[in-house]
């Protein structure tokens, strides 16, 4: 060990006694310098001009995407080479090599004293970065240290095991520059051989393993995890092996054959060791972070340790759709790479991936199948496939016609889509899709509620016809296909662990319902259907109601019994520029205990959040003893909404004058609801309010929760004045300045009545690190101290060294 310390010592004075190193870490410390001041001084800003709270500053500054850590790991590998070129290849090119070959020193001892250098050199640039690391520690209120320790190991790794490439390229050659370039074409290499012969299944494991690409990010975000662990020493010790081996054969002239078969046998044993490593049963893992938020939510770990046996994911992959490429041969292992976190607890799952080829189906944008018959038309489907296949370089041999796998899954009902089945040993199943949103990926909510589905007895969702009420299954305005059925919409209950069905009241209603949804029923229930309904409410089980305008009378039957009646008329309320019609209710305080979802609706207030409810019913109720009622949303207060003002005369306001015939200032300024009694054409009459009428006066309800105990549960019943407010409609619709929330409030409305069990919610400790001591007026400073201060330090340790070398 002597040695070794000694020839790293000596590397290093020869590595400081020269500008390169200085001029490089100089670089190095203004670079991230520039990097660190400029997002401390965004984060000053944001929370001084109020444009958005801080929160998890650690991360946000030091490993979020956009932070230091982050934008060093794009740049890092620019830097060891320009260090590593010369390790060697100045031996070589000088002939000291032969002087050490002379000397009483192994080739190990060569390397090995190079290497060190190098991690010392590596200790330096940390060291660097943990100047930064202490601005965070001194000034965010409770720093997430631990954190921020894993990232420096992550970077610190990485830069061992650059420099143990470099070392490699600079045994190589006797020119600096070709070691460099050397160098850099060996990270390209290690960076792109993950996407490499990704259709041979065990080359797939060993290529897709060696890849380099975001291996430090996972230290970065907070984990360790023992095959990136695993992955750096591996790689590090393989080059450093070959290098080894390069010094052998130089130095006792091996033949060829001899030198292939050790490089070939170090590769291969590294190639193993790292496949056996990727074992799901052999992989551990450390997260670092506060909010474990590299690690499964414990309602997902709950959900996890109840499987038992293996579980087979299979993935169904069209060669058609537009989501071919996330499931594509070349995609296999970073598609599976979702199911880490999973995987970490529950280790016995398999992977399988089918693929085949069917025309691309929608129930929404019937454009899809006539743009795919229109490009390919006059070729059958084996010659579409064949063109697809010939563009996408993969062999056609691979994919099946859809049809062939009907006893399998039913690919129609899917679409014709990317889906995955994942299957229990006992036979039970549950399907994971991808959506037509920006992630498109399912996420930790989707996926553990497929897994839910397995092992938990999951609510079912029933919802009535033969009234002409809103069906399930339509994709119409008013339909409610969306929220229920629409399985490429993320939000859709199918999508999170809810079971859907259709049913009449004209027979018993199915003992596994446990939701009952009636919205919109034109016509009035027989005593017969009555009975029915009134023995699924003796059973405790739950239940929607949702009204209609002018449906009152069919309706209210419904509610009665809990005391609960849809007033007559409808709500009217003054909204700027839209039809009175329009009523923008909010998620009251009381609404906002009903769960996390109403509570975080309900926070939005300060900035305009509503639920829309075009033409909605105002409700009214009678308390029962033993029913609990809570009004859950509700319409605009007549009020002034800069003053306190007079009610009465706001009353006497609104019935003599029509809104639009007052200044804008008092337009603006005012608003209210009520129910309006008269007017029933809101676009050619204006409807006033008039309590001489019988109308009353807004706030009022048109959102109610009602819940009661029963025998061995809580019912819980919500009542809504509006069918449209949860339609495929009013989800979608947007309107300018209005901020909507309706597919919010109706997600929080069946979560609510599944009590809170789906849709699965992956809540985590929130950050405590939101705070930072440092004001406006630091920012000069802090400029000054890591833009010249630091580098400045750097520029004059170089000219003292450069001195004293001098004088001697």
């Amino acid at each position: 060990m002597k040695t070794i310390f000694r020839i790293a010592r000596m590397e290093l004075q020869k590595m400081f006694y020269s500008p390169i190193a200085w001029l490089i870490l100089l670089a190095f410390a203004v670079q991230s310098g520039i990097t660190m001041a400029s997002l401390i001084e965004g984060a000053i800003i944001t929370r001084e001009t109020g444009f958005g709270g801080l929160r998890d500053l650690t991360s946000a500054l030091y490993r979020d995407r956009s932070s230091l850590f982050m934008n060093i790991l794009g740049y890092l590998y620019l830097y060891i080479p320009l260090l590593s070129m010369g390790l060697l290849s100045t031996e070589f090119s000088s002939g000291s090599i032969k002087l050490l070959y002379s000397s009483p020193v192994s080739n190990k001892q060569i390397v090995f004293g190079k290497f060190v250098s190098m991690m010392a050199i590596a200790l330096v640039f940390i060291s660097l970065l943990f100047l930064a690391v202490i601005l965070g520690f001194f000034t965010i209120d409770n720093f997430d240290f631990p954190s921020i320790l894993t990232a420096l190991l992550g970077m610190y790794l990485l830069m061992c095991t650059y420099a143990a490439i470099g070392l490699f390229m600079s045994s190589l050659t006797s020119y600096q520059m070709v070691a460099a370039l050397g160098t850099f074409v060996t990270f390209f290499f290690l960076s792109r051989v993950g996407s490499m012969w990704q259709d041979i299944e065990f080359v797939r494991d060993i290529t897709y393993w060696l890849s380099l690409n975001e291996r430090a990010q996972t230290f970065i975000k907070g984990m360790i995890c023992s095959e990136d662990l695993l992955y750096f020493i591996l790689v590090s010790g393989l080059f450093i092996a070959f290098t080894i081996f390069r010094l052998k054969g130089v130095r006792e002239k091996t033949p060829k054959y001899v030198s292939f078969t050790r490089y070939a046998g170090a590769f291969l044993v590294v190639a193993l060791l790292g496949y056996v490593s990727t074992n799901p049963y052999l992989m551990k893992y450390y997260d670092a972070t506060f909010t474990k938020s590299n690690t499964l939510a414990e309602h997902s770990q709950e959900v996890i340790s109840k499987l038992n046996g293996k579980v087979t994911v299979t993935t169904y992959v069209n060669l058609f759709d537009k989501n071919y490429g996330l499931g594509a041969p070349v995609k296999q292992k970073s598609d599976m790479s979702r199911y880490d976190k999973y995987r970490r607890f529950y280790p016995n799952m398999k992977f399988k991936y089918k693929y085949y080829y069917a025309p691309p189906i929608s129930k929404t944008d019937h454009r899809i199948s006539k743009a795919f018959d229109f490009m390919y038309k006059g070729l059958t489907q084996e010659e579409i496939r064949d063109k697809l296949c010939k563009n996408r370089k993969v062999n056609p041999k691979k994919f099946k016609p859809g049809r062939d796998y009907l006893d399998e899954i039913d690919l129609e009902s899917e679409e014709n889509r990317f889906v995955c089945k994942i299957t229990t040993e006992d036979g039970k199943s549950s399907y994971l899709r991808v959506f037509d949103d920006g992630k498109r990926y399912p996420e930790e909510p989707e996926i553990t509620a497929a897994f839910k589905h397995l092992v938990d007895e999951l609510p079912l969702a029933g919802f009535v016809t033969g009234h002409e009420e809103r069906a399930m299954n339509s994709f119409a305005d008013r339909g409610y296909a969306r929220i229920s059925v629409e399985k490429p919409f993320r939000g859709a209950l199918i999508n999170n662990g809810f079971g859907l069905t259709e049913c009449e009241l004209s027979e018993a209603v199915d003992q596994e319902i446990d939701i009952l949804v009636i919205a919109g029923s034109k016509t009035a229930f027989s005593e017969k259907e009555m009975k029915n309904l009134d023995d699924y409410i003796g059973r405790g089980d739950n239940l929607v109601i949702a009204a209609d305008l002018k449906r009152q009378e069919a309706m209210n039957p419904l509610v009665e019994r809990f005391g609960v009646k849809f007033l007559p008329g409808q709500v009217a309320e003054h909204n700027k520029d839209f039809g009175k019609d329009l009523v923008t209710a909010e998620v009251s305080p009381q609404g906002e205990s009903l769960n996390n979802q109403f509570a975080f609706i309900g926070r939005q207030r300060v900035w305009g959040g509503v639920i829309t409810m075009p033409g909605t019913v105002a409700i009214s109720y009678q308390e029962q003893d033993g029913v609990n009622y809570i009004p859950t949303l509700v319409s605009d207060a007549i009020k002034n909404g800069s003053e306190a003002s007079d009610k009465e005369n706001l009353k006497k306001d609104y019935s003599q004058k029509d809104m639009s015939g007052l200044s804008e200032e008092d337009q603006n300024n005012r608003k209210g609801s009520w129910n309006e009694l008269q007017t029933t054409d809101f676009i050619d009459d204006t409807p006033i309010f008039n309590p001489e009428k019988g109308e009353i006066a807004g706030p009022l309800t048109t959102g109610l929760a009602v819940s009661r105990r029963t025998a061995n549960k809580e019912q819980r019943v919500m009542i809504l004045g509006d069918a449209d407010c949860i339609s495929n409609g009013g989800i979608i619709r947007g309107r300018t300045g209005i901020q909507a929330f309706n597919f919010g409030m109706g997600s929080g409305m069946f979560s609510w009545l599944a009590y809170d069990e789906v849709p699965v919610h992956t809540y985590r400790i929130p950050s405590i690190d939101n705070a930072i001591s440092l004001e406006t007026e630091d920012v000069p400073f802090i400029k000054a101290l890591y833009k010249i201060v630091i580098p400045a330090l750097l520029g004059l340790a170089f000219l003292l060294t450069w001195l004293r070398r001098k004088s001697r």
